[in-house]
């Protein structure tokens, strides 16, 4: 089976994982890095019409595009492939969840075949907008960046929480998690560690990390936060979630509808109601170090056993049929 796969790369985040998974697959994978096109030609139309020949010559069963808010490729390029290629199927994912759908997803979608976002909470929302054939797919990790340490014994930080805080565009969840630091600033010190851009002064982030340094701090705390942007939408979690997870080490995490669907209570994760809660339960993990570590690495066998980017790409080929 031939994959042509457009992945969405930019600054240190590479899409290394999905490439993996296809592979592990069995896919027959060609990779069309459009933003690396780009930044080499600075030509839009160069780089559609590469995109377009590219499709032309390798003739694949499958075209994954990950265009989210980026503009470099376009509907008409993928029109093209599919008058091209015309039993080749198209599919358009977004892992991002906004106020609103981009309104370069939404032309996409209007070409690809599957059209396919992140949580079952705004399938409704994207259907009212015309964008045909929505399905639910969840995003994934790669577990060669992400996964557990089980030597660490002895831990220098309380709590862990990784994320950027961005009010530009005004997430519900934005207040939640600056409120959620602020508690466990206040409760524990330097013993809780922040990382990320952007977040208030008071709050002492010690600034943004690289994706490839991530498991190495988690693995140097008791616990870790989880908060997303969006805490209401249905089966909603940001891969922030199973980065924790996979590194081995319990994670407290504020509830979203749907939850229990994939993950349990003090088995393999910690689920909270209310943000004020966590404190009280990090202090659980320290004043519990046995079960604590049990949580954590139950968490990481369960991610690892069903939410790698492997895992993901066996739901995809379902999903069309080609598996």
């Amino acid at each position: 089976m031939k994959v042509l796969f457009a992945p969405l790369n930019y600054g240190n985040i590479k899409q290394d994982g999905m490439c993996d998974a296809f592979v592990g697959a069995g896919c027959d994978l060609k990779v069309f890095d459009y933003f690396a096109h780009f930044n080499s030609h600075k030509n839009l139309k160069h780089v559609r019409e590469h995109f377009v020949n590219t499709a032309r010559s390798f003739k694949p069963d499958l075209v994954h595009l990950q265009v989210q808010h980026t503009n470099i490729l376009d509907e008409a390029s993928v029109r093209r492939i599919k008058q091209i290629n015309p039993n080749t199927i198209i599919t358009n994912w977004t892992g991002d969840v906004r106020n609103y759908i981009p309104p370069t997803y939404k032309k996409v979608a209007k070409a690809a075949d599957y059209n396919l976002i992140s949580s079952t909470g705004q399938i409704e929302s994207f259907k009212k907008a015309l964008v045909k054939n929505v399905r639910y797919w969840q995003t994934g990790y790669n577990p060669k960046l992400y996964y557990p340490n089980l030597d660490v014994k002895y831990f220098e930080f309380d709590c862990v929480f990784i994320g950027n805080c961005d009010k530009r565009e005004k997430y519900p969840g934005a207040k939640t998690r600056i409120d959620a630091c602020r508690l466990l600033q206040r409760e524990f010190g330097k013993g809780f560690k922040l990382h990320g851009a952007h977040w208030p002064k008071e709050l002492v982030s010690s600034g943004s990390v690289d994706q490839r340094s991530i498991t190495k701090i988690y693995h140097r705390s008791t616990s870790l936060l989880n908060i997303s942007h969006y805490n209401d939408l249905g089966h909603y979690f940001s891969d922030r979630l199973l980065m924790c997870m996979a590194s081995g080490r319990p994670v407290i995490s504020l509830a979203f509808p749907g939850w229990q669907s994939y993950f349990t209570h003090m088995a393999d994760i910690i689920i909270v109601d209310d943000i004020k809660e966590i404190p009280n339960m990090v202090h659980w993990c320290k004043n519990n170090p046995e079960h604590a570590t049990f949580i954590g690495r139950s968490g990481a066998a369960k991610v690892f056993a069903e939410h790698t980017y492997y895992s993901r790409v066996l739901e995809l080929l379902e999903i069309v049929g080609l598996q």
